[in-house]
């Protein structure tokens, strides 16, 4: 069956001008103006298909096709916000590829045997409240509030905070979400798709390294207890730990403060964070305690005062084994060749696979680009990855 694959780019350049930012890139923050009319736009789309549309109490838009027999749904989609200065992809193709997934197989199969849906979730990202994976969240019944200045922004969209908890869904049967890799490693590989084994999880640490200031001229080296020398020693301590492990492991130093932060001052006090992330819990854990137990070894050997805290934690999320069966078995029917591999960033599958069985399917980012406006991906591999995504849906619901 074939896929209009022009009209799927001109989707993906409509949504991406909603939003565009003066230096490049498009910003669609939840509840915000530009968030509103994409949203307006994709639920114009998903009528003309033949859709019934619906949006839920978070904003979460649904379009659906009744199947002849009852039971639960297979939905596919992504998230409709982007980080500042995003990309054109990341998100959007979700959306407009299993649009034009389903769009195609009405039009060659006609009424499906189960239920379709595509979703348009409203917020991934966390780029305007701290309130990542908002939308599907609320899907799984997994938001307990809503503070004073998200309530404001849903009732300017007509949206009633009272109402969140009846966006929870437990009628969903298989969640397929179609996404760019947003790393470097299919590019690297050469090959055009890759179906998700797991997603990572993650463990953010903030560390709190504490020494003595004094004054940077008159205190010898051999006297000193340097906060920040300490710290930088730990942060290439983290770094070849990760690598000395391999890959799946990844670990990052991302923020850092020194105080008091004066050109003449043996540096007092250091906090920075460190984001480690590995596809098996095990192994995550086990890189953690490498890693505090280096800190610790070098604060020790350096007098200084060392706290390790933990910001937040996540567990890794295998993917469904049936429906990455399903993947794996649609590509290889339409003569494609792809890899398995893990996910290093975290999408709106994870959270869904508390409700539902769920399935990734990767297409390369060239370079590696995502969260920029260099973000891009062929659009040879953009239609691949949207027909072995309309052949998965037709395996599983028809």
């Amino acid at each position: 069956m074939p896929i209009d694959g022009p009209l799927l780019e001109q989707r993906l350049d409509e949504l991406y001008a909603i939003g565009a930012e003066p230096d490049g890139g498009a910003y669609r923050p939840l509840y915000g103006p530009a968030w509103a009319t994409a949203v307006e736009r994709v639920e114009r789309w998903l009528k003309d298909a033949g859709l019934k549309t619906r949006r839920d109490a978070v904003g979460n838009l649904w379009g659906r096709v009744e199947g002849t027999d009852k039971g639960k749904s297979i939905v596919t989609g992504s998230h409709i916000d982007t980080v500042r200065r995003g990309g054109r992809l990341d998100g959007a193709l979700g959306i407009v590829a299993g649009l034009t997934a389903v769009e195609a197989l009405l039009e060659e199969k006609g009424k499906p045997r189960r239920t379709l849906e595509v979703v348009a979730i409203c917020e991934e990202e966390g780029s305007r409240f701290a309130t990542n994976f908002w939308g599907s969240r609320a899907i799984v019944g997994a938001i307990d509030a809503v503070d004073g200045d998200m309530a404001v922004a849903m009732r300017e969209r007509g949206l009633d905070p009272s109402r969140i908890s009846t966006a929870a869904r437990d009628d969903i049967d298989t969640f397929v979400e179609l996404h760019i890799e947003q790393g470097a490693v299919l590019d690297a590989s050469g090959k055009p798709l890759a179906v998700v084994s797991a997603i990572v999880g993650t463990a953010h640490l903030e560390v709190d390294v504490t020494g003595r200031p004094d004054h940077a001229g008159t205190t010898p080296m051999g006297l000193r207890q340097d906060a920040l020398a300490g710290a930088a020693a730990m942060i290439q301590a983290v770094e070849s730990i990760a690598r000395s492990l391999g890959a799946p492991a990844v670990a990052t130093v991302g923020k850092i403060r020194a105080e008091p932060d004066q050109i003449n001052v043996v540096p007092a006090r250091v906090v920075f964070t460190i984001d480690l992330r590995h596809s098996d819990l095990n192994a995550r854990r086990a890189l953690e305690e490498r890693i505090r137990s280096l800190c610790h070894t070098i604060a020790s050997e350096r007098s200084l005062a060392l706290e390790v805290r933990v910001l937040q934690e996540k567990p890794p999320v295998p993917m469904h084994p049936d429906v990455r069966s399903v993947l794996a078995s649609a590509a290889k029917e339409l003569g494609a060749q792809a890899s398995e591999m893990v996910s290093g960033a975290g999408h709106d599958a994870q959270v869904l696979a508390a409700r539902c069985k769920v399935g990734m399917l990767f297409v390369p980012s060239i370079g590696g680009r995502s969260h920029c406006p260099e973000e891009a991906t062929k659009a040879e591999d953009v239609a691949l990855g949207t027909k072995v995504l309309m052949r998965s849906l037709q395996k599983i619901a028809y």
